[in-house]
Parts: C-alpha cells; sequence; structure tokens
C-alpha cells in the first residue's frame, strides 16, 4: 500500500518546513506549496491530507471553495495555526475542517492528530467502496450486516452479525424478525424504515443475543443500487462505550494482529448522547463545550436532526442549564430556535435545539444582497431582540455568524450562550461578546439592554455600507475606536441611504448608552414610523433559484 500523500500549503516557508520535518518521521509522503500553486497542485494529484497554514486570513473562503468543489468535497483538511484564535479555530471547524494544529507543533500531538483524520478517511472509504461489492463483502466483512426483505418476514445475518449476538449457525440460514428483535416497538420501528427505501439512516434497534438479552445497535440502509426491489440490506453499529479493558484489547489486536478485522469490528462501539442522539458532525466549540450536530436513533421520520450543546466539564452545567431557561423562556418565536429539552449523560447537563438549515449572516457578506432582502433581515433580527428584551434578556453576542438565514428567508438568532436574564440589576458585570460588535460599556464590563442596540446599528452600518462602523486588525487599537472614535456617517460611504435611516443607525451607535434607544422594541417602533412600509418588499433569496 503506497505511503499517504499529504501536501502542506501556506506562504511562510519555515512553518511549512518544520511541519514538513515532523511528518517526515512517519510513513507518509509529504509535499510543500504556496497558496497560489494549491490548485495546480490539486489538479495534478489529489491528497490524501490537505495542511492548511492559516497564515493569510483567507482560510476560511478557501476551505468553503473546497467543500463545494465535486473533486474537493471529502478531502481531509487539517489547519495549523501560528497563533491560536479561538474565534479562528471555531469558524475552521464550523466550514468543514477536520482538525487544528496549535503552535508550537509537539511532533507527538501533530503525528497523533494526523493519524487519527487518516484513520477516519480511511474508514470513509472502506465503506463507500462496500457499496460496490456487498454480496462479497457481505460474507467476509467484520462488519455486522443483516438483509431482509421489503415484508420484514425473515433477515439474514452474515457471520460477523451472528458473532455479535452469539447465533450459532451459517448466515445462510434465516432468521425470523419476531425472533431478531427484542420488543414490538423495535418490530414497528424496523417496519416503518422498511416502508422508506434507502431513508433509513442512524436508526436504533434492540436485537435479541442468543441469552435473550436486549443488543442495543444503530441500523443504516446501504441503499446499494445494484440489490433486487425487494431486498433491504443494512450495517448494524454496537452502540455502547467500551470498557477500559475492551479498550487495550483493541489496540493489542490492531498491534499484533492487524488483519483480525472480525474482532476489531466487534468492539467498536457508537455511543448516543442519553442513550438516544448519535453524533453527526461537529458544527463549532467555544470556551465551555461544543455544538454537534446529531440524529435522533428513535425517530424515523424527515425530521431527525437536532443541534446538541455540550459542556466540556460538568462545571459548566449551570451555565448550560441557564441557556436552556433563557431559550425556553423565548419559545417559541418564528426568531429563535426552538428547545427541544435536555438529557444528562456522564453526569453533563446537555441542549437539544432545532437544527436550523440555511446560511449564516457571515457567509452572505461576500456578496451583495438586494435593498429588500437587506431590510427583512434587518427587521427579523430587530423583532427577536425586541422580543428578548420584552422577556428581560439581553443577548450581549449578536454577530453575522450567529443569525442564521433559512431557505424560505426566516432569520433565527442563535447562541444564547452568553445572554442574561435581567433580575433586580439592569447591568452585567461581565465581559463577553465579539469584539468588533462590543459597545464601549461591554468592553468595560458593564453590558446592558443597549448593548444589544448597539450590535444591531453595527450590523444595519455593516449591511449598508459594506464596511464596519469601527475595526483594525490589532485589538488594541479597535477597542479604542469603540471607546473614543465617532464612526463615519453611512451616508458618506452609501450615499443612497436615506437621512432618516442614517439618523436610526448613528443613534444606535452613541457612545453614552442614555442617548441610544432604550430597547429593540423602541428601535422597532421608530424605524417603522419612519418607513412604514419597512421590510415588508419582497426580494429573491440569492441561493433559491
Amino acid at each position: 500500500m503506497p505511503a499517504p500523500y499529504l501536501l502542506i500549503v501556506g506562504p511562510e516557508v519555515e512553518t511549512r518546513q518544520r511541519l514538513a520535518d515532523i511528518l517526515a518521521g512517519a510513513p507518509y509522503e509529504v509535499v510543500q506549496c504556496r497558496g497560489d500553486q494549491l490548485a495546480a497542485d490539486l489538479a495534478a494529484r489529489t491528497p490524501d491530507l490537505l495542511v492548511i497554514l492559516e497564515e493569510t486570513g483567507a482560510v476560511e473562503p478557501l476551505i468553503r471553495g473546497l467543500k463545494n468543489e465535486a473533486a474537493t468535497w471529502n478531502l481531509p483538511i487539517i489547519v495549523a495555526f501560528t497563533e491560536f484564535s479561538e474565534t479562528a479555530a471555531a469558524w475552521a471547524l464550523e466550514v468543514g475542517a477536520d482538525e487544528f494544529l496549535l503552535p508550537p507543533f509537539d511532533p507527538q500531538g501533530v503525528l497523533a492528530r494526523v493519524a487519527v483524520v487518516l484513520r477516519l478517511q480511511h474508514d470513509r472509504r472502506l465503506l463507500l467502496a462496500s457499496h460496490e461489492e456487498f454480496s462479497r463483502i457481505f460474507q467476509e466483512t467484520g462488519h455486522p450486516l443483516f438483509f431482509c426483505d421489503r415484508w420484514g418476514s425473515e433477515c439474514r445475518l452474515n457471520p460477523a452479525l451472528r458473532r455479535l449476538l452469539g447465533y450459532p449457525g451459517k448466515h445462510e440460514t434465516p432468521v425470523p424478525l419476531e425472533e431478531l428483535l427484542y420488543a414490538p416497538e423495535d418490530q414497528e420501528r424496523l417496519r416503518r424504515v422498511l416502508s422508506q427505501p434507502g431513508e433509513a439512516q442512524h436508526v436504533k434497534l434492540h436485537l435479541v443475543n442468543r441469552q435473550g438479552q436486549p443488543v442495543t445497535v444503530l441500523i443504516n440502509d446501504l441503499a446499494l443500487k445494484d440489490r433486487p426491489e425487494d431486498v433491504v440490506s443494512f450495517q448494524v453499529k454496537p452502540v455502547g462505550s467500551p470498557s477500559p479493558l475492551k479498550r487495550a484489547l483493541q489496540g493489542l489486536v490492531e498491534h499484533l494482529l492487524p488483519s483480525a478485522r472480525d474482532y476489531l469490528a466487534l468492539m467498536q462501539m457508537t455511543p448516543l448522547l442519553g442513550g438516544r442522539y448519535e453524533k453527526i458532525k461537529k458544527l463549532g466549540q467555544g470556551n465551555f463545550g461544543e455544538v454537534w450536530l446529531v440524529v435522533d436513533t428513535e425517530a424515523t421520520g424527515s425530521e431527525r436532526r437536532y443541534v446538541a450543546k455540550i459542556p466540556f466539564l460538568r462545571a459548566a452545567n449551570a451555565k448550560f442549564r441557564k441557556e436552556a431557561a433563557i431559550c425556553q423562556k423565548l419559545d417559541p418565536h418564528p426568531g429563535v430556535a426552538c428547545l427541544m429539552g435536555t438529557l444528562e449523560d456522564d453526569g453533563k447537563l446537555i441542549i437539544i435545539q432545532e437544527y436550523v438549515e440555511g446560511k449564516t449572516l457571515g457567509d452572505l457578506l461576500d456578496q451583495e444582497l438586494p435593498r429588500p432582502l437587506v431590510e427583512r433581515i434587518i427587521l427579523q433580527l430587530i423583532e427577536v431582540v425586541a422580543h428578548a428584551h420584552q422577556n428581560r434578556i439581553m443577548h450581549r453576542d449578536i454577530k453575522p455568524n450567529n443569525i442564521i438565514i433559512q431557505p424560505n428567508g426566516n432569520l433565527k438568532l442563535l447562541d444564547f450562550g452568553a445572554a442574561k436574564m435581567l433580575g433586580e440589576k439592569e447591568i452585567s458585570a461581565t465581559m463577553v461578546g465579539s469584539r468588533p460588535f462590543m459597545a464601549p460599556e461591554q468592553i468595560m464590563g458593564q453590558s446592558e439592554r443597549r448593548s444589544d442596540i448597539w450590535a444591531i446599528g453595527v450590523l444595519m452600518y455593516l449591511l449598508y455600507t459594506g464596511e464596519l462602523p469601527f475595526y483594525s486588525e490589532v485589538e488594541k487599537l479597535l477597542i479604542d475606536q469603540i471607546l473614543e472614535q465617532e464612526p463615519v456617517p453611512p451616508r458618506e460611504e452609501n450615499p443612497e441611504i436615506p437621512p432618516a435611516l442614517e439618523a436610526i443607525i448613528l443613534r444606535c451607535l452613541k457612545k453614552k448608552v442614555e442617548e441610544r434607544y432604550p430597547s429593540a422594541v423602541a428601535l422597532r417602533d421608530d424605524l417603522l414610523r419612519q418607513f412604514p412600509h419597512y421590510g415588508t418588499q419582497t426580494g429573491r433569496w440569492p441561493w433559491i433559484h
């Protein structure tokens, strides 16, 4: 088998060489190139792994471009940061990076992360290849599989699944459906799956082992293109967390008997959050936890995807419980992601929310949006913040990446993790938020409801002019601008802005909080008084044809 081909891209020769020297210690073929050479190198030969150096500030659009190309959408990507930035790392993972590396690039850590990403990619390729040769692999693979007829009258199990369940006999011997499944609800769930050919993925069932005990598994319809219409074939993934003994045994088998695929497959376990939700894709992470796209394995319909917010440590449970309470207080509202519930897993409080499809406002800022769309976005944002303010909740982190525009044009404001419920005190003595959108008092650790008004004003300025009112790559200079400088009047950037609208934007950006609108409700009322038809004009969303 040829050595994996790794391509390192970036402008800084010294950092490229440092990583290349580390990777040269493993059986990899390592090649370096500059950013302007990447397209030619990818056209000549597709690497097994791409390492991008985060030195140009162009990592996010580069990853998006690669993920949108048919030839590179499935290419594993690791981003290497010369300096750690939590925001940059989160954005890189959100747009499709598989992993990131941090300086000083410890050789053991770099090699371990690269090896894990390559192994996951190898497993994905094996599964895709199995679709082409199912009849042979059904008999020979170490992965548990079964197939049955469309009516579910009987099932045939491959040897790996028979071993998992402790069944004697060869795979040619059919097993009646009622003997394979543990409970009536499992039989009903499988029958629903069989009625939806090719659509069932990540569905939980309880099978019966030889001792009559339930074995929890997930099934995935392999949807093979050459199989008969009345035959359904499934891959089976055992559910649970392997014991320390099994993990140690797996490592021993991998080291001493790399060809023993059957035994390794039976030790692979899929953990479920709360025994129900399977993690599918990491969407991002912050200081206190990470966000995952999950699938409800106990559902079989089309609406099965949700978002799970998982704390890193149990100590963050109280913070997550407060966020869940805020979401529950704001529900229902079309501009807020629905709270589906909370659960405990390994002592951690996990929030399960509606999964919102669409594009972030940050994704849309690289194109010119028609004015009707800009108005709809602004008005909907003000409406949802007004709803929060009426419920005595301030968001404190309004920014483009926390705003999702759905395909139907509806807006949702996400991430109430930094939000706060106001009680007797109207001011929060905590500095949270994203710098370019933070009000002066927020920088000083004294955020309040009118800090959200400032953030809305920044977004309005940005959407109408294409520029931020305050910006610098140097954080201290940015803070000084926010605290001391007045913004350039929006009409100097875009003369088409009506004077009354400019006045509204500039009032939102007043340094003194008492000179701003007292709440989003007041802002909305003034905007609609000045412009009664604001946000009501029709406009096509750019990605709807």
